[in-house]
């Protein structure tokens, strides 16, 4: 059964008096099953998880000795010579390793696109010539791709009414008139909805 106090057969009540009656009630079992705990008693229960999470702290060191993946590997290897023998070994190695890994140039200059255009032409002008040519149309190029103005003039829809209307009046006062019957139309929908 449910703990919840409905109307009469599980109903919605009926009334706004039925309905504030079932919420007092409803109030009223609530407060009987709540149980509060006076200041004096909250400031004991305070105190005493107080004293509860106030254990001794034990510090651990769990910090990792700088040649720990030295001893790891000496561990495993088989000993066939002394540990700081070994671990001299294993660092020079270790620091190879790592030079080895360092990063390769693969920068491309600047005019890169301009060299490899200029080594298949012809090279029936100077590098610097055919560099600053070369730049100067690529920039063309860019520029004859920029986005296309696609956006619609604010009093597009009058213009397009006026020139399928008759053009009895003029555009200012057909304008005008457009845009006042535009905005009753709105107003008229949104009465009905």
């Amino acid at each position: 059964a449910s703990a919840v106090v409905t109307g009469p057969k599980g109903k919605a009540a009926a009334s706004k008096e039925e309905d504030i009656a079932l919420t007092l009630q409803i109030i009223m079992d609530h407060e009987a099953r709540s149980t509060t705990a006076s200041k004096d008693q909250f400031i004991s229960q305070m105190e005493e998880s107080k004293e509860e999470t106030q254990t001794e702290t034990v510090e651990i060191d769990i910090s990792i000795p700088y040649d720990a993946a030295a001893k790891l590997a000496y561990e495993a290897s088989d000993k066939s010579v002394e540990y700081e023998a070994f671990k001299t070994i294993y660092e020079a190695h270790a620091v190879a390793d790592v030079i080895s890994k360092q990063p390769v140039d693969v920068s491309i200059p600047y005019d890169a696109a301009a060299k490899l255009a200029y080594e298949a032409s012809d090279k029936s002008m100077e590098y610097a010539a055919f560099k600053t040519q070369f730049e100067a149309n690529a920039v063309a190029d860019v520029m004859s791709k920029q986005p296309i103005d696609v956006s619609i003039p604010y009093d597009a829809a009058a213009k397009l009414a006026f020139e399928a209307s008759d053009k009895s009046m003029d555009y200012v006062s057909f304008k005008t008139k457009f845009e006042a019957d535009a905005v009753a139309d709105v107003v008229a929908k949104q009465k009905s909805d």
